[in-house]
C-alpha cells in the first residue's frame, strides 16, 4: 500500500481516550493504527490485545470498551452508517465485539474522532458527553435504572436538544446480566458478547455525541464515482424491492423452506406450517406500520419501520420493527403463536438493554428442561414454562434483566445456566464457546462452518454467507464472487471452507469501515463486494488498497482476534463444532426432513478452512510462519510463551 503519509483522508484523526477511574481525558492520532489495521474493529483488537495484561477479566477497570466509527462512516459509500463496540466479553471471555446502524458513528467522526477508548470505573454512575473539543464525564446518577428508551427521553429534554443520539444500557446492563447490549436511541442494538454488561461495569450509563465537523476524502472526484457506481448497483433487484418493503423480516417464507428457523429449543429448524404463515412478520407489518426509518446512506432507502399495534394482547404498543433474528430465537424458539409477540419481546429487549438472543436461549433452555422434568415450579419461582406462553417468557425476560429470582440463573446464558442446574441438562444449552446460539446449523453448511469457527462465539456476521440459501440468486454471479462452483447448494461440503474464508474478508471489511453487511455482496452478489470496497476505501484515504491489501488486513485481523482468545480462554479445535444436538439429531420437518450434519465430513471441511488460515488442524493455533507473514511475530511469541503456537 502506498500514498499520503503526511495528512489522513476519511478518517476523522483522533483516538479519543477517556479514564473513567481518574477523569483523565487525552487523545492519539489515529495514524498510530489506521494503515494495518484498517478501522474500528480492527483498531479496536489492536489496542485489546497490546493492552490487556493477563490478570484482566471483563468487570475488570483495566477492561477497555472500544466505540468505532468505521472508516467510510460520514462518506456518501452505500450503507456506511455502522459503528463497532468491542472489549473483553463477559460472555466468552474473550473477543467480544458488535455493530449496529447507527445516527452516532456520523455524529462522533464529525467531532473529530474515529473511536473512544474507555477503561477504568466511575465511583458512582456517569455518562459521557461529546460535543466537537468539548469531553465531560457527567454525573447521571439520576439516570440509573431508568430504561434506554426512558434515558434518552430525560437526556433530549434535560439538554435541550431532541435532536441528539446517543448509546445507553438499561437494568440490564447495570445489573452486569452477561448479555446485556447496548441501545442506540431506542431501537438498534449492539448485541452479542456482552458489551453492555462491560459498560455496566464501569459504571457509564450513556455516551452522547454531537459534532459539527466535516469528513474529508482524498480524491474527491473519484471517490463520487466510486459511490455512484456502487448505488447504481441497487437499481432493479429483486433482492433489494423486497428487503425495501420488509426489512430483514421479509425472509420469512425462504427461512421456512430451507429449514433455517428454531422451533422449541432447536428441537425442529422448521416451524409447523399452521404457525408459519400465523407469525410471519410481512402480514403484520403491512397491517401495522405507521412509517418508515433509514440510517444514513442505505443504498436500499431504509429497511426498518415504525410499528403502531392496535389490536390484540398488545394494543398500543409504538416501536421500531424488530430484525430477523427475533423471529427464530425468541418466537419460533418458544413456539408463540401470536403474530404481534415477536414485536413486544423486541421492545422489552430494547428498553432493558437485553439481548435479544440472551434472552431467547435461556428461556428456550429452561422450557425444555421444564418439559423434560428437569426443572419445575420450586425452580421456576412458580412459573409454569409451557412452550408458546408468551406471558411467561415476557416475565422470564424481565427477571434476567434485574436478575430477579430464577432470572439471575439465566441471566448468566444458558450455558452458564445449565451448569448452575445440572442434571444433565448441558444437550440443551445450545451455545458455541459459551455464547447462546441463534442460528440454525443443520441444513447450511457454509452457514453453519462460519457460526461455529466465529471468534466472538457463535453468530453469523463475521464468516457465515447469508446466500447460501438465498432464493432467486444469481447463481453464476454468486460463482464469480465467493470462486465456488456450488454457491447455492447448501448441504455441499465441497468448497464451503473457502466460501467462508471469503465471507470473513467481506464481513470484516464492511466492519471495519462501517459499511452494513446488506449493502453488499454479503446479502446479493451484485451488490458491491471487496473489489467496490477497495476502490472506495483507495479513493477516500488515498491509499492504494487493492483486494489482495483488503484480505490480508483482515486475516491480519482475525489471526489477532484468535491470538486474544488463547491468551484469555480455552478455546481449541473443539470449540469449533456444531452443538452436539445439531451434530447428532436429524431436522425433523420440512423440506429436509432426516437429513443430520456428516460429522466425519464436517471434520474435513473444519481441517481444510485450517489449511486456508495457516493453523494447526489438530489444535486450531495458529503456526508461526502464519503470524511471521502477517507482521505478527510478536503475538507468535506471546502465543509461544503459553504453550498455544505450532
Amino acid at each position: 500500500m502506498t500514498g499520503i503519509e503526511n495528512d489522513l483522508y476519511a478518517y476523522a484523526g483522533k483516538i479519543l481516550r477517556v479514564n473513567l477511574s481518574n477523569g483523565e481525558i487525552s487523545t492519539e492520532p489515529t495514524s498510530n493504527y489506521a494503515k494495518e489495521w484498517l478501522g474500528s474493529s480492527g483498531i479496536a483488537i489492536k489496542i485489546l490485545y497490546d493492552e490487556l495484561r493477563s490478570w484482566v477479566t471483563p468487570y475488570d477497570p483495566a477492561n477497555r470498551l472500544i466505540i468505532g466509527a468505521g472508516a467510510l462512516v460520514g462518506t456518501t459509500a452505500p450503507g456506511a452508517n455502522k459503528m463497532n463496540i468491542s472489549t473483553l466479553g463477559p460472555m466468552i471471555g474473550g473477543w467480544a465485539s458488535s455493530c449496529s446502524d447507527s445516527y452516532l458513528g456520523g455524529q462522533l467522526k464529525r467531532a473529530g474522532y474515529d473511536s473512544v477508548v474507555v477503561q477504568g470505573k466511575a465511583h458512582t454512575p456517569v455518562y459521557l458527553w461529546v460535543d466537537d473539543d468539548t469531553v465531560e464525564i457527567r454525573d447521571a446518577s439520576h439516570l440509573w435504572g431508568k430504561t434506554t428508551w426512558e434515558t434518552l427521553d430525560t437526556i433530549r429534554e434535560t439538554l435541550g436538544d431532541q435532536n441528539l443520539h446517543l448509546m445507553s444500557i438499561g437494568p440490564a446492563g447495570e445489573n452486569l446480566v452477561r448479555g446485556a447490549c447496548i441501545i442506540q436511541d431506542k431501537g438498534r442494538a449492539f448485541g452479542r458478547g456482552g458489551v453492555g454488561a462491560v459498560m455496566g461495569s464501569k459504571n457509564l450509563k450513556a455516551v452522547i455525541v454531537r459534532g459539527s465537523g466535516a469528513i474529508r476524502v482524498a480524491n474527491r472526484d473519484r471517490f463520487m464515482a466510486a459511490a455512484a457506481n456502487c448505488h447504481g448497483m441497487f437499481k432493479g433487484l429483486t433482492s433489494t424491492k423486497n428487503f425495501h418493503k420488509y426489512g430483514t423480516l421479509g425472509i420469512m417464507e425462504g427461512k421456512q423452506a430451507v429449514c433455517g428457523i428454531a422451533y422449541k429449543n432447536f428441537q425442529d429448524s422448521h416451524l409447523p406450517e399452521e404457525m408459519a404463515f400465523a407469525i410471519d412478520p410481512k402480514h403484520t407489518i403491512e397491517k401495522y406500520q405507521v412509517a418508515k426509518q433509514s440510517y444514513p446512506g442505505c443504498g436500499f432507502g431504509g429497511c426498518s419501520r415504525i410499528m403502531h399495534i392496535t389490536e390484540g394482547p398488545y394494543a398500543g404498543l409504538v416501536t421500531e420493527s424488530t430484525q430477523w433474528e427475533v423471529v427464530s430465537t425468541i418466537q419460533g424458539r418458544l413456539a408463540v403463536e401470536e403474530p404481534t409477540f415477536m414485536f413486544k419481546a423486541n421492545t422489552l429487549c430494547n428498553q432493558y438493554g437485553l439481548d435479544v438472543d440472551a434472552a431467547g436461549a435461556p428461556i428456550g433452555w429452561a422450557m425444555e428442561c421444564y418439559e423434560r422434568g428437569i426443572i419445575d415450579e420450586q425452580d421456576t419461582d412458580g412459573i409454569k414454562l409451557n412452550w408458546g406462553d408468551a406471558e411467561a417468557a415476557l416475565e422470564l425476560i424481565r427477571k434476567i434483566a434485574f436478575r430477579e429470582g430464577f432470572g439471575n440463573i439465566l441471566a448468566e446464558g444458558c450455558a452458564r445456566a445449565a451448569d448452575i442446574v445440572g442434571r444433565d441438562s448441558e444437550y440443551y444449552a445450545l451455545n458455541i464457546k459459551g455464547l447462546d446460539l441463534y442460528e440454525p446449523c443443520r441444513g447450511a453448511l457454509g452457514w453453519c462452518l462460519g457460526a461455529v469457527t466465529s471468534t466472538r462465539g457463535g453468530g453469523h456476521t463475521t464468516g457465515a454467507p447469508v446466500i447460501e440459501t438465498q432464493g432467486n440468486l444469481d447463481i453464476e454471479k454468486a460463482k464469480e464472487v465467493y470462486g465456488i462452483d456450488n454457491p447455492h447448494k447448501a448441504q455441499e461440503y465441497e468448497g464451503k471452507a473457502k466460501m467462508v474464508t471469503f465471507s470473513e474478508s467481506l464481513q470484516r471489511a464492511n466492519n471495519c469501515l462501517g459499511v452494513c453487511h446488506y449493502n453488499t455482496a454479503y446479502f446479493d452478489p451484485n451488490l458491491p463486494s471487496l473489489p467496490d470496497l477497495a476502490e472506495l476505501y483507495s479513493a477516500a484515504t488515498g491509499w492504494e488498497t487493492s483486494v489482495e491489501d483488503l484480505k490480508r488486513l483482515t486475516l491480519k485481523q482475525i489471526n489477532l482476534e484468535k491470538a486474544l482468545n488463547l491468551r484469555f480462554t480455552d478455546f481449541e479445535r473443539k470449540d469449533d463444532m456444531p452443538t452436539p444436538r445439531e451434530l447428532n439429531e436429524p431436522i425433523a420437518s420440512g423440506n429436509l426432513a432426516g437429513w443430520k450434519i456428516h460429522k466425519e465430513k464436517f471434520n474435513r471441511m473444519l481441517d481444510e478452512y485450517y489449511d486456508l488460515h495457516g493453523w494447526d488442524r489438530e489444535t486450531s493455533f495458529p503456526k508461526r510462519q502464519t503470524l511471521i507473514d502477517l507482521d505478527l511475530e510478536y503475538v507468535a511469541d506471546d502465543l509461544e510463551n503459553i504453550g498455544k503456537l505450532c
